[in-house]
């Protein structure tokens, strides 16, 4: 046994005041009487209970004695080794993902958790640390090892529940690479096992107990959800839907779509049991904006009975084509709604004008734009691109699908009668290529991007193929900067965008750069507010996101649950751990869950107590 506070044991000092008053004789008082015939008896029966007397005094000082060394005892705080105790290393963890908010009688699951957690605490004894984890998308640490059972109830009560997929492959790392310690280590899982088993290779000494929470196992929901623009225009689009039907019998589902929460489609799926169903859909909505996806349903799990994405505002881009006479180009950028077009003929062209994008086409200028420019089979010499002769009947053999400029593009069979051959120097990206030769080449620069072009469009057939238009389209909106293929996507749960990211949203919206963002306003209507201090904004819900600047607020991006897996609700049987060697299964037994010093009080009161109504009671009476 060891002392917190060792000084206390000062008070053992007072024995010697409580021995001398016991030591002390009580004085008798001299009184004068007429006879002593009667005292002759008195005395005599006093002289018989003398001795028992003695003993009760002593007695009596021993139990006075034995209560200040209870009362000094507790003062000391003392507390006793591991060993006499068997101490535990214990981790808490508590499951906080999305299904943890499946609808369990008048609360939800995560209620349940906590109420397990609170009874863990509880049940700490004495000498066991504890360290809350929770884990859902992410492992987080929400109070490190201690064994102050307040300090861990209140922590565990200003737990909240997240909208992220489960990933258990964090938590059973952190369990592997705990540092060594000589007590055991119980671990507390608190979840309802609805993520797949992982493998785990616990240290030795290591105790799983696995409080399942939850009873409900039916469930429809969305487990996949996505949009994107067609090649034509942004305007078009398509939406991918995925129903998962999590139940033993077949269900008929109606699914409503809308756009800016207009109703704009309907339809109703059935899905055979443990079974899924998609459907793609095609809309069309001239402003962008929000779409959403939801099942008209009551479930235990409401979260993944909605959907939703971001469309990005189209934005128009100027644009000016310079040309003696291209009739497929210019047809081809009239006809895209999103283009301001202006023809010039290559006399009347000046080399000034507000065009955030410049087309050449059969001509050439004698200096390049300052802004973004294509060429289509000419070039200034001052690109530093150095012709070598024309390719008979070049082939696209290869080009870079993942590049904005050739999304969506199928350039196979397509024929040429010639092309420039050209020499690059490393800036260039070659974006096609025809075996070694490059046939279409992007230089890019902070300001200014350039794309040339080894052919015209008088000797191949692209411009009669579906490539040519989509082949425009995304060449001046990727020059353009006003539409990337990375605002069509919603942002998992569970990521963490920067200021950067963030700032990307805000001009594909407004329209503007260098606009700031003031605040994030999360789906559930709190705010974020950004500074120079905090300029991170965790994605930890399902639904739209809106930033704030200093003239409007508009809409960043989207997020969504669409996971199959999290769908399913049912609850694990077992312990969802995989290991080679059998997993230690905790066993509960007696522990003593107090301090020494409670049980020293306690004792010194009784005898106290006892004392005075074994020896003093007379006194009152």
């Amino acid at each position: 046994m060891s002392f917190t506070t060792p000084i206390a044991l000062a008070f053992l000092l007072l024995a010697i005041p409580i021995v001398l008053l016991y030591l002390l004789k009580q004085r008798r008082r001299l009184m004068e009487v007429s006879t002593l015939m009667f005292w002759d008896r008195i005395l005599r029966d006093e002289q018989t209970v003398t001795s028992l007397t003695k003993l009760k005094k002593i007695l009596s000082l021993l139990l006075q004695l034995l209560f200040l060394v209870l009362v000094t005892l507790s003062l000391t705080r003392p507390f006793l080794s591991g060993k006499w105790t068997t101490a535990r290393r214990i981790l808490l963890m508590v499951d906080t993902s999305a299904s943890m908010l499946v609808q369990e009688g008048a609360g939800v699951r995560f209620d349940l958790a906590r109420n397990q957690a609170l009874m863990v605490v509880r049940g700490l004894s004495m000498g066991d640390s504890c360290t809350l984890i929770t884990f859902a998308a992410e492992i987080d640490l929400a109070h490190p090892f201690t064994d102050n059972k307040k300090d861990l109830s209140e922590a565990i009560r200003q737990l909240t529940p997240t909208h992220g997929e489960t990933n258990f492959k964090p938590v059973a790392h952190f369990i592997e690479n705990l540092p060594a310690d000589s007590r055991d280590t119980h671990v507390y899982l608190i979840s309802d096992g609805a993520f797949d088993p992982v493998e785990i290779h616990p240290p030795t000494n290591t105790w799983f107990a696995f409080l399942r929470v939850g009873a409900k196992a039916d469930n429809l929901g969305i487990s996949a959800f996505s949009v994107r623009p067609l090649p034509s225009s942004p305007r078009d689009f398509q939406v991918y839907l995925e129903v998962t039907n999590d139940s033993e019998r077949e269900r008929t589902v109606p699914v409503e779509l809308r756009i800016n929460g207009h109703l704009t489609d309907a339809v109703e799926l059935t899905i055979p049991a443990q079974k899924n169903a998609t459907r793609t859909l095609r809309q069309f909505s001239a402003e962008g904006g929000e779409v959403e996806a939801i099942l008209s349903i009551k479930d235990p799990f409401p979260l993944d009975n909605r959907a939703c994405a971001l469309l990005p505002s189209p934005r128009r881009v100027r644009v000016s084509l310079v040309t003696p006479e291209d009739v497929f180009l210019e047809r081809a950028l009239a006809t895209d709604d999103d283009v301001l077009l202006e023809s010039i003929k290559p006399e009347e062209y000046r080399g000034t004008g507000n065009a955030q994008v410049t087309i050449f086409s059969g001509c050439r200028p004698d200096h390049a734009p300052p802004g973004h420019a294509i060429y289509i089979g000419d070039w200034p010499g001052e690109l530093a691109l150095q012709k070598r002769g024309q390719i008979s009947k070049p082939l696209f053999t290869d080009w870079q699908r993942e590049h904005p400029v050739n999304r969506h593009l199928a350039l196979h069979n397509v024929s040429m009668d010639r092309a420039a051959g050209i020499e690059a120097g490393t800036e260039w990206q070659r974006l096609a290529m025809s075996f070694n030769d490059p046939l279409v080449l992007l230089r890019e620069k902070p300001e200014q991007k350039v794309l040339v072009v080894a052919f015209d469009t008088q000797t191949t057939d692209l411009p009669l193929r579906v490539a040519f238009p989509i082949l425009v389209a995304n060449a001046i909106r990727y020059m353009s900067g006003t539409v990337s293929g990375e605002h069509w996507r919603s942002r998992p749960v569970g990521s963490i965008l920067t200021s950067s990211d963030l700032a990307r949203y805000v001009q594909t919206e407004s329209g503007e750069t260098n606009l700031p963002l003031r605040a994030v306003a999360l789906p559930d209507g709190r705010r974020i507010l950004l500074d120079q201090e905090r300029t991170f904004v965790p994605v930890s819900q399902v639904g739209f996101y809106h930033g704030e600047t200093d003239r409007n607020t508009n809409t960043l991006f989207a997020s969504n649950l669409s996971s199959g897996r999290e769908s399913h609700i049912a609850p694990s049987e077992r312990l969802p751990l995989l290991s080679k060697e059998p997993l230690h299964e905790i066993k509960e037994g007696f522990r003593l869950g107090f301090e020494p010093w409670v049980v020293l009080t306690l004792l010194a009161l009784l005898l106290s107590t006892a004392e005075w109504g074994l020896f003093h009671r007379r006194v009152i009476e």
